[in-house]
Parts: C-alpha cells; sequence; structure tokens
C-alpha cells in the first residue's frame, strides 16, 4: 500500500485482504487444537522451525529490514526509536515491545510465516502485528531458556509507560513477552 492513497484506499485494502486468524493459521499448519479441543497451540513442527529462525535473529540480531518486512515499509521508513525501551519508528508510528526478546520472537515468527506463504505479505501490517503479538501466547515454555511461560500474578509498571499491567513472561529468566493492561482481564 501507498503511502499517498487515500483513507478509503487503505480502508478498502485491510478490507479486502484481512484474514481469519484461526482458519489462515490452521491451513498453514501454524495451530492446532489442543487435546481438550477448547484452544489452540502450535504444531510441533512449527515450533521446531520458528526455534531455528530465532536462533538466526538471536545471532544476527534484529535488522531494520526486518521491521519493515513487518509492517510493509521501506528500510527507508525504519528508524530505532528513542525510548527507554524497544521501540521502532516506522513512518510516523512508534512501535513498541515489552522486550528485545518479545521483538526477537515477532521478526522469528515473521520470517518463518514469510517462508511458508506469499499470503503473509498480503495480510494488511496492522493485522500481521496484531497475529504476532498474540502468537508469543503460544509457547508454554521459554524459547530462550525452556522456563515456563505464565502469566504474572500481579499488576506490575509496563515497561513502555506509566500503566500499570498484567504480564506474560517466562518465570526463570524474566523476560516479558506480553503486557495487558490490568482490567482488561476480567477477575482482576
Amino acid at each position: 500500500m501507498a503511502r499517498n492513497e487515500s483513507a478509503a484506499d487503505r480502508i478498502a485494502y485491510r478490507r479486502a485482504n484481512a484474514v481469519d486468524p484461526e482458519a489462515f493459521l490452521r491451513e498453514l499448519t501454524v495451530v492446532e487444537p489442543t487435546e481438550d479441543g477448547e484452544n489452540l497451540q502450535f504444531t510441533p513442527a512449527f515450533v521446531s522451525r520458528v526455534d531455528r529462525q530465532l536462533e538466526k535473529v538471536r545471532s544476527a540480531g534484529v535488522e531494520t529490514a526486518d521491521i519493515a518486512d513487518m509492517f510493509g515499509v521501506t528500510e527507508a521508513n525504519v528508524t530505532v526509536a528513542d525510548r527507554p525501551y524497544t521501540a521502532y519508528k516506522t513512518r510516523t508510528t512508534v512501535r513498541n515491545w515489552p522486550s528485545e526478546a518479545a521483538l526477537e520472537l515477532d521478526v522469528a515468527v515473521d520470517r518463518e510465516l514469510r517462508s511458508e506463504t506469499d499470503r503473509w505479505d498480503e495480510v494488511p501490517p496492522r493485522q500481521r502485528h496484531r497475529l504476532l503479538q498474540s502468537l508469543r501466547s503460544f509457547r508454554d515454555d521459554c524459547p530462550f531458556c525452556g522456563g515456563p511461560v505464565a502469566i504474572g500474578d500481579e499488576t506490575v509498571e509496563s515497561c513502555c509507560g506509566d500503566t500499570e499491567v498484567v504480564t506474560v513472561g517466562c518465570g526463570e529468566c524474566d523476560r516479558r513477552f506480553l503486557e495487558f493492561s490490568a482490567d482488561s482481564i476480567p477477575g482482576r
């Protein structure tokens, strides 16, 4: 999508190219139902492929090209944002992650999905980003240390602002993968 296209054109593109997340990911054999059929989980084969991609990302580091691919912009439109947390600016929007580990995981999953289908590039960038965020919650074990990944028991201050959040992270290495506003979780 070119930046100079009208808002109506951008909305039409998003509507025409949006995917049903579950159907899309199941078709690619990224996810499958859990044993009880109540939820979805990564397929073991996808976990293995992402882990290999993650090793490459950790070895080479995250490049501006990775961010450009993720958000459908040119590398010239990507800069590291001057923030006390992991963030990049794409055109005029600052994109943030709760940790460098969350960014590395998103890049690994993005690279793997790109290698599996050309259709991933057609998914609107905003939806791709939201899918990547959601997929961070599909791991029961930390892809960095093997420790347990769980929802935190209490609210903490967000990495990215003065907000109270509930986190999803590793209980052993303390890497943070997701943050939710505390009031978005029932019973809190």
